[in-house]
């Protein structure tokens, strides 16, 4: 699988904006979602008919995610927040905890509910490669998000 050209920059973009939710980062979200687009278009090698089927899942899929991911932008944006206002407690990170795994459920749910829709329009080795391109793609913005947003301090 050849490299996914130009998420660098666009995730870069996504964490300097730091997050799904954010209004400035519009641009980029859609940017981002372009890219996304085009590289499951490029690297699925679907066919005229399946792609016609694929796509509508997909949009579907995407809008289910995207609204997810929301949470997450503005859970990071809260914590940025509080951490640049120094208001960090212990309360607050059993909050941010509980947030940031009943995040990464929903969204893992997302995946599993929409699996045997995907099943149905493509073969297992294209849903396959679907969901690793996703998951590359997605593990690239956390990557970025990550270099930006720094550890909570216990001290």
């Amino acid at each position: 699988m050849r490299p996914i050209k130009g998420f660098f920059i666009l995730a870069a973009f996504l964490s300097a904006a730091v997050g799904w939710a954010n209004d400035e980062a519009d641009d980029g979200r859609a940017m981002i979602q372009t890219e996304r687009e085009n590289v499951v278009r490029s690297e699925l090698h679907m066919s005229a008919i399946e792609a016609e089927k694929f796509w509508p899942i997909y949009s579907s899929y995407r809008k289910d995610h995207d609204e997810i991911m929301g949470r997450y932008g503005a859970m990071i944006r809260e914590y940025m927040r509080r951490y640049d206002d120094a208001d960090l407690s212990n309360e607050y990170a059993d909050e941010m905890i509980d947030s940031y795994f009943e995040i990464k459920e929903e969204l893992l749910a997302v995946q599993l509910e929409f699996l045997p829709r995907f099943r149905a329009v493509l073969p297992a080795m294209k849903v396959a490669r679907f969901y690793q391109l996703e998951n590359k793609i997605n593990v690239e913005i956390d990557a970025q998000i990550a270099q930006v947003v720094p550890l909570v301090d216990p001290s």
